[in-house]
């Protein structure tokens, strides 16, 4: 089982994850407001996998039943969780240390994709979550 560690800008927040990762890009607004971002990648792992290895994040919610967490000290953006799916975790990509490894399985929230970014990767896009794929 493969293990990934990563963490903040700063430092001092670190944590790792192991398993077998899904890997999204996310067009959502949400993502794009707390990230600064025109996309944030995550990476789908199991909630019992995941485990904070140093110092602790500031949780918050963009909306109910959704948790997400960055470091108080620099504002790296690092988890999300959906109260609805509690036994998994998000991941932001470019907080791990080494992301190089990862592949892209698929676009979600492309409906909110930013008129201006070209998307040519050939990978699934939908329209909002993993159903009613959009071509």
């Amino acid at each position: 089982m493969p293990t990934l560690e990563g963490g903040c800008f700063c430092g001092a927040v670190r944590y790792s994850v192991a398993g077998d990762f899904g890997v999204t890009h996310c067009h959502c607004i949400h993502c794009r407001r707390v990230s600064g971002a025109p996309i944030v990648t995550w990476v789908e792992a199991s909630v019992s996998n995941f485990a904070w290895l140093q110092g602790r994040p500031t949780e918050f919610s963009t909306r109910p039943g959704v948790t997400r967490t960055h470091c108080s000290v620099c504002a790296s953006p690092l988890t999300f969780q959906n109260h609805e799916v509690p036994e998994s975790i998000d991941i932001t990509a470019g907080s791990l240390d080494d992301p190089s490894g990862l592949r892209p399985d698929d676009h979600v929230w492309f409906e909110r994709k930013l008129p201006w970014l070209q998307v040519e990767d050939g990978l699934p896009r939908y329209r909002r979550r993993r159903t009613g794929k959009e071509g």
